[in-house]
């Protein structure tokens, strides 16, 4: 009985060192065909394992609010890059200037599967800005709500670096 235990417990393990090996791979930090997306262009549903955040009337598909900063787009988008620097195991996959867009890599700690994280910097006027965070699975349907929870942190740290 140990023994069948033992090689199972063997098994498992070589299969997640595979799993990991394979996910960290190069190629996964890039985006692939149909991967590129526009967070307005978004139609409802929202698959299950994504998070949508938008600022009222950007988004045609169901959103979590995402808050208005009194500050310029700008300044926004340098709290974001700061924010982002105290991030693990992150990778710019774009950065979009002229589309106040930026797609990031992030994966998970255990298995390194990605998830593909983009974010439009959105102005409202000269002095107020928001932002778009559209955090999806790139593997499997679900993702035990780990996009949501990003967004959602990742919202309330940039509401504090804008509030120091």
């Amino acid at each position: 009985m140990f023994v069948r235990l033992a090689v199972v417990a063997l098994a498992l393990i070589g299969l997640g060192l595979a799993v990991r090996l394979y996910m960290s791979r190069s190629g996964e930090d890039r985006l692939r065909a149909g991967e590129a997306i526009d967070i307005r262009q978004l139609r409802d549903p929202i698959p299950g394992n994504a998070f949508l955040a938008c600022p009222p009337d950007y988004c045609q598909a169901m959103a979590a609010p995402s808050p208005i900063f009194s500050l310029p787009a700008a300044r926004l988008v340098q709290l974001w890059t700061q924010m982002m620097t105290g991030e693990p195991r992150i990778v710019i996959v774009t950065d979009e200037p002229q589309q106040h867009r930026l797609v990031i890599i992030q994966r998970t700690p255990l298995l390194r599967f990605p998830d593909i994280v983009t974010v439009e910097f959105v102005a409202i006027d000269d002095n107020r800005s928001s932002l778009a965070v559209y955090s999806r699975a790139r593997y499997g349907s679900g993702d035990f709500g780990t996009n949501r929870r990003r967004v959602l942190a990742w919202l309330g740290r940039i509401e504090q670096l804008a509030h120091q």
